[in-house]
């Protein structure tokens, strides 16, 4: 795990830095409503789920740019299921605490895979 750490700052400038600490508090705060939201506990068990295979994927290509693949895999599905779950629910309240979390968290999925893909996609084309 220490070689992956190390991996990731070496390509990592310190906006990349604050994007990765943004997505560990996103994540995190689903703490905050797993005992009530069946969808919290499974994004908690993705968030948690997101390392071993992070780490695999790391120790089979030592690529910190294909980390990004294991949030392709996992946090993909995540959101699909969030937003069928969640936000087309008719009692969701997007202005609730829980709401405005779900919302902040889908967000921060999509911009991730946006930037993870692009990454895979440079890499598979040599471009990384």
């Amino acid at each position: 795990m220490e070689e992956m750490e190390l991996a990731v700052q070496a390509v990592s400038t310190p906006m990349v830095q604050m994007w990765i600490n943004w997505m560990l508090f996103i994540f995190m705060a689903s703490i905050l409503f797993v005992w009530k939201h069946k969808s919290a506990r499974i994004v908690l068990a993705s968030f948690i789920l997101t390392l071993p295979v992070a780490l695999l994927i790391f120790n089979l290509t030592k690529s910190a740019h294909l980390i990004g693949v294991a949030h392709i895999m996992i946090w993909g599905p995540l959101a699909y299921f969030l937003f069928k779950s969640d936000l087309k629910e008719p009692s969701f309240r997007p202005k609730s605490t829980y709401g405005i979390w779900v919302i902040l968290l889908l967000i921060t999925i999509a911009i991730s895979l946006v930037f993870d893909v692009r990454d895979a996609v440079l890499i598979m084309f040599g471009m990384k």
